[in-house]
């Protein structure tokens, strides 16, 4: 269709206008077929991934040509600048897809209409014609820094290649292998490498510092404690600017800095460390009173080093704000030191300076804004675009200008200082005496440059992954401090902790390591491999299978998509290794509580362990098992039915609603083999997702003995009070060896409610006096007879209300009124218990609470 649309007439465009729809209806039905769950598809298949990607590329390349074409032919109309209508990523398409697809379709359809009505005369001219009014051109202004997030492109450029694989000297991250200094050739040197730089009195050492001795004994020049009226730099139009990133331009630009006798340079460096475990520089920037430089580190890795013969000069002030990694860099990457620096960052705090960074310098020095988000740029990319290359350059372009503003203050106030102090003797008591050999005027500056010494002295150390105890900056330990994990630090190790807290501490520690190992392996940064989140994740709800593996991540980093079964693997041997034995409990609560962990943890390894296929496995692993445990040999109900050594018959309908036909997966060779496999993965799924419940204890059976019943007999002290002598509790008595109780009299007198009652008669003295100390029978004694009671005289419930029903209370049994607030309700018949002295006596008296 390509080659055809490149000729189009009259007599072929209806031919391609049916071409063009049949294509675009083709692609509708593919993009229809694509499943929903497409995120998850692009995490387990590369090859999808891939193609779906390279897809929306071409999608979004050929929409925004349209759009250009688009905006370009009506410009005159369009409101639209050419270019801005842009689609960049997919959440142009999602949030402005109205403004930018169907606005522009819709003026461009419009505009044809239009195009078609002149064309066929439909559409006449104004009998009148109105001269319309010219557009006012307005000069457009200059590019300004908006704020605003960095542009992703420019923030991670992923379609990058790894620079790193081009080194010459390939990058090592075994943990095992210990950095030290390669120096070439020691410019510069006062003493030779491996001297003993211990002082007299000191025991004799060695530093991995090549320049220690150097550092430690320089001489700095006199211009340094003088002040000089600052030079203003040249803006950047008027400043040469070179490039540098060939040797012969490296070679160039090294003969400047040596040739020239530059008594002051500014150096800083931009660094990268995303996809790369241990970071590599990526630009230097150097700048001179008369020029600028650039140097692309990536391309002149193995050259780098002969600069040494210019920072390592101490005549030669080299200027650097915030040194404290750079110094790290330029040893790791390139086997360069400096001797006699001057860090502005120091200076700031010796000044006392509310703010110490880079760009507060700037503003107050030099009114310049510098744009601070291209500084988590990506510096890997090659060509550099101007907005970063600015950046860059005003780095060190006007540090120079700074260094001299700095130095003059700092030896203005010490001067002003060391006055003060002569006015007024008595206030120097307070301070430590300065030192007589430094003139006073001096001190403020020698105490930037003697902490700029300790900045330089800084040693390159590899870093060291300690698995035992996580310590150091990449420690499982220091990073759970960090975050405030404290069931994850290394103090919470111990015996007496939970199996559950365990199983976490376990799978953070093992998930930690296996990031730590990857990445070395792969030579990307942790973060880049497994953010922090997701580990506290994984460790907090330790996945069962890979489903509920992939659903902690959002979306899931490319190296986790590639290596997820290992991750997993080692998870599930860190949860199976931190369980173990469960130990005999030292006391009954103890005990439960251990048993009620273990379930809980051992639930979450049995869904860990692959799932059964066999017959076999999955009636092992069944709700069902063990079912002697729960069968009774008897039953209350319909007698000994059961038969006390019968197999168990398993429960197993003899219709299945998911598959048909008779269940029986193993007598019936009817069955297909697909069906069989179908319904034990069934099976499966529903065993692996219940929880086995404990076995029902056995019930025993109570031999049916009846207790007879003691004599009752009467206290020595009181005869009238009974007591049953012997054992209290009865055995339980079955229903139908119970007997019967007597049928009621039909005479029986039935009281309702309950009456008063009477207190007993004492016994005579004459009784008291028998020896026979045992109670006369129940016919000896006169029972009091029952009052008859007259129904006629109660009134009828239904009757409420009727005067006659009130039953008089003797004034003597009045009810007792309860005060106010009591609470002789729930405490019966006693007072109120006394108010505490704390107790609110009253509130809300205001009514402003509802």
């Amino acid at each position: 269709m390509s080659a055809s649309s490149s000729s189009i007439s009259s007599s072929s465009f209806n031919d391609y206008n049916a071409q063009l729809q049949g294509s675009a209806l083709k692609a509708t039905r593919a993009a229809v077929s694509l499943p929903a769950d497409v995120p998850f598809h692009r995490s387990i298949h590369p090859e999808f991934a891939k193609g779906l990607d390279q897809c929306s590329t071409r999608v979004l390349s050929l929409t925004n040509k349209l759009l250009n074409l688009s905006t370009t032919v009506n410009a005159s109309t369009s409101s639209r600048g050419k270019g801005k209508a842009r689609l960049e990523a997919q959440d142009d398409v999602v949030d402005n897809f109205h403004s930018l697809l169907v606005d522009v379709m819709d003026q461009l359809l419009e505009n044809a209409d239009i195009g078609l009505d002149e064309f066929l005369g439909h559409s006449k001219a104004p009998a009148i014609a109105v001269n319309p009014t010219p557009a006012t051109t307005q000069k457009k202004k200059p590019a300004t820094t908006t704020p605003g997030r960095l542009d992703p492109a420019l923030q991670h450029a992923a379609h990058l290649a790894k620079p790193q694989l081009s080194f010459r000297k390939k990058v090592d991250n075994s943990n095992l292998t210990t950095w030290s200094p390669t120096l070439k050739h020691k410019y510069n040197a006062q003493v030779p490498s491996g001297y003993n730089f211990g002082e007299e009195g000191d025991e004799p050492s060695t530093s991995l510092h090549p320049y220690h001795y150097e550092i430690k004994h320089i001489s700095y020049p006199t211009r340094m404690f003088t002040s000089t009226p600052p030079l203003s730099p040249r803006s950047f139009e008027d400043t040469p600017f070179s490039w540098v990133s060939t040797p012969q331009e490296f070679a160039s630009m090294l003969n400047k800095l040596r040739t020239r006798t530059a008594t002051e340079i500014a150096i800083d460096l931009e660094h990268h460390n995303y996809r790369t475990f241990s970071g590599f520089v990526c630009l230097m920037q150097i700048s001179t009173r008369e020029e600028d430089f650039v140097v692309d580190t990536l391309a002149l890795r193995e050259e780098m080093e002969e600069l040494n013969e210019v920072f390592t000069n101490p005549s030669i002030v080299k200027v650097l704000h915030g040194a404290e990694s750079d110094i790290i860099w330029l040893q790791q990457d390139f086997n360069l030191y400096i001797i006699n620096l001057f860090d502005t960052y120091h200076a700031s705090k010796v000044l006392d300076f509310p703010r110490h960074g880079l760009a507060t310098l700037l503003e107050m020095y030099c009114d310049f804004t510098a744009d601070k988000r291209y500084q988590l740029a990506d510096w890997r990319i090659r060509p550099l675009p101007a907005e970063m290359l600015h950046y860059a350059r005003s780095d060190t372009h006007f540090l120079l200008f700074i260094y001299d503003n700095l130095r003059n203050a700092l030896l203005d106030r010490a001067q002003s200082r060391a006055q003060s102090r002569a006015e007024s003797p008595s206030s120097s008591t307070s301070s430590p005496p300065p030192d007589p050999s430094i003139p006073a005027a001096h001190l403020l500056v020698r105490e930037v440059l003697s902490r700029s010494q300790e900045t330089a002295l800084r040693i390159y150390e590899k870093e060291i992954y300690d698995a035992e105890f996580g310590l150091g900056p990449g420690g499982w330990d220091t990073m759970a401090r960090k975050w405030n994990k404290t069931a994850l630090m290394r103090i919470a190790d111990g015996a007496g902790a939970s199996s559950a807290a365990n199983v976490q501490r376990a799978v953070y520690r093992v998930v930690h390591a296996w990031r730590d190992k990857i990445a070395r392996e792969e030579d990307e940064s942790t973060r880049y491999v497994l953010p922090n989140h997701y580990i506290f994740s994984l460790a907090e709800r330790t996945p069962a299978d890979m489903a509920a593996f992939l659903s902690v991540f959002h979306p899931a980093p490319p190296i986790i998509r590639r290596r997820a079964k290992e991750l997993l693997d080692a998870i599930r041997d860190a949860v199976k290794g931190a369980l173990g034995a469960p130990g005999p409990p030292n006391s009954s609560v103890e005990g439960d509580t251990a048993r009620r962990e273990a379930d809980v943890t051992m639930s979450v390894a049995q869904k860990l362990d692959d799932v059964p296929t066999s017959r076999s496995s999955v009636l092992s692993a069944s709700l069902w098992t063990n079912v002697s445990a729960i069968t009774a040999s008897s039953s209350t109900l319909f007698g000994p039915t059961l038969p006390r050594n019968a197999p168990p018959a398993l429960p197993i309908a003899p219709q299945s609603l998911l598959l048909g036909g008779t269940s029986s997966i193993i007598s019936n060779s009817s069955r297909t083999a697909s069906n069989k496999a179908r319904f034990l993965e069934t099976a499966t799924r529903i065993h692996s997702a219940l929880v086995i419940a404990p076995t029902v204890v056995k019930v025993i059976n109570v031999k049916k003995e009846v207790v007879s019943t003691p004599a009752v007999v009467a206290t020595a002290d009181d005869p009238e009070v009974l007591k049953n002598e012997g054992v209290e509790e009865l055995p339980f008595v079955q229903a139908s060896h119970r007997r019967q109780a007597a049928e009621p009299v039909d005479d029986t007198i039935v009281v309702v409610g309950q009456p008063k009652r009477k207190k007993r008669k004492r016994v005579t003295e004459k009784a008291t006096d028998m020896s026979d100390t045992t109670l006369e029978p129940e016919s000896s004694i006169k029972q009091e007879e029952v009052e008859a009671f007259d129904y006629a005289s109660v009134s009828n419930i239904l009757d409420d209300g009727s005067d006659s029903e009130r039953v008089d209370v003797p004034s003597s049994k009045k009810k007792q009124k309860h005060a106010k607030g009591s609470n002789a309700s729930f405490y019966g018949n006693f007072g109120a218990p006394p108010k505490a002295h704390s107790q609110l006596k009253s509130g809300n008296q205001s009514r402003t609470f509802r």
